[in-house]
């Protein structure tokens, strides 16, 4: 996983677009960053660490298998 320090501007959806080249995957950093990433806004404060996920294919294949049954 990628640790990043957030700065003023960052958002979810952009540093999802950033790492993932795709702004809709922005609920994957948000659920790795339960406290710190509010599920309701995806503006983040700066100065603080987030984690961000590399497989995020065996992230969406996990979702996806859950949500199929």
């Amino acid at each position: 996983d990628i640790y990043a320090t957030t700065t003023i501007g960052d958002r979810l959806d952009l540093i999802a677009n950033q790492f993932y080249k795709d702004v809709d995957l922005w609920w994957i950093i948000a659920t790795a960053n339960p406290g710190i990433a509010r599920r309701d806004s995806l503006c983040l404060k700066p100065g603080i660490e987030i984690r961000i996920p590399r497989d995020v294919n065996g992230i969406i294949s996990e979702f996806e298998e859950l949500n199929s049954r």
